[in-house]
């Protein structure tokens, strides 16, 4: 990694998940949470809620 803070936090993502779960789209959640769109979708890589 390159030492950057990062830009998905745990809240974010829990935030992120409960969006997901009403099905809110990837692309409107990042936007709205002012992260990256693949930023998002790499933080929630692996999570089974998804």
């Amino acid at each position: 990694m390159c030492g950057c803070p990062t830009a998905v936090t745990e809240h974010v993502l829990d935030i992120a998940r409960a969006r997901l779960a009403r099905g809110e789209s990837v692309t409107a959640i990042a936007r709205a949470l002012k992260v990256g769109r693949f930023t998002l979708y790499r933080a929630l890589e692996g999570d089974d809620r998804r």
